[in-house]
């Protein structure tokens, strides 16, 4: 496989997974370059259900596999009530989807409230979806995030909280990374299994 489609228009996300497939020379290709697509209704109980749903229903429209990703955060300290989990793009108490600012201003303050610093983790659900209606999936789950209520003045679009996690080997914040450090990141987060999920493929 020489290129796949990852069903997102997110450009970060896609330069995300670009990156952690780069040492298999896979190009990522997102939504937009194969039309306007709506919103796939995230409704499932897990991670998992999300990307299914979401690599079934794009791969079914444009005719080709198509990678999906889902994501839940988990903060340590937090209740399971409190927990963003699968709804990391919820605030509390609102019905609307909250702008990148929004959702930085809310979780800067959740964070001051416990002290200005916090660590938590990452779930990472990728699936591929085929054309013959079957699908391949694998978890990933990230190694201890280093979360602050201070937010950085650089700014990822799509990804806001890049701008309040701090990677502690290279003491900085991920949106403040170089591309070469940003590509290693996600190498290491969730590049093995992406890997091997591609090397599952016939």
């Amino acid at each position: 496989m020489k290129e796949i489609i990852f069903g997102t228009a997110n450009p970060g996300k896609i330069a995300h997974v670009q990156a952690a497939l780069s040492p298999l020379n896979i190009k990522v290709l997102g939504l937009s370059e194969f039309g306007d697509f709506p919103d796939v209704e995230e409704d499932g109980k897990t991670p998992q259900e999300n990307s299914k749903k979401k690599a079934m229903v794009y791969c079914k429209a444009i005719g080709r596999p198509v990678l999906s990703m889902d994501n839940a955060l988990y903060i340590d300290g937090l209740d399971d009530e409190s927990q963003p989990g699968m709804h990391v793009r919820r605030i509390p108490g609102s019905k609307e989807r909250p702008t990148d600012e929004q959702m930085l201003e809310y979780y800067s303050a959740l964070i001051e409230k416990h002290g200005g610093k916090m660590t938590g983790h990452w779930e990472f659900s990728m699936c591929i979806a085929f054309p013959d209606g079957t699908a391949k999936e694998v978890t990933a789950i990230s190694k201890t995030r280093y979360f602050t209520s201070k937010v950085s003045p650089e700014r990822m679009p799509g990804y806001p909280l890049e701008s309040i996690q701090i990677d502690k080997e290279l003491d900085k914040y991920i949106v403040e990374m170089t591309k070469e450090e940003s590509d290693l990141f996600w190498q290491e987060s969730v590049g093995d299994e992406l890997r091997t999920l591609f090397s599952s493929i016939d």
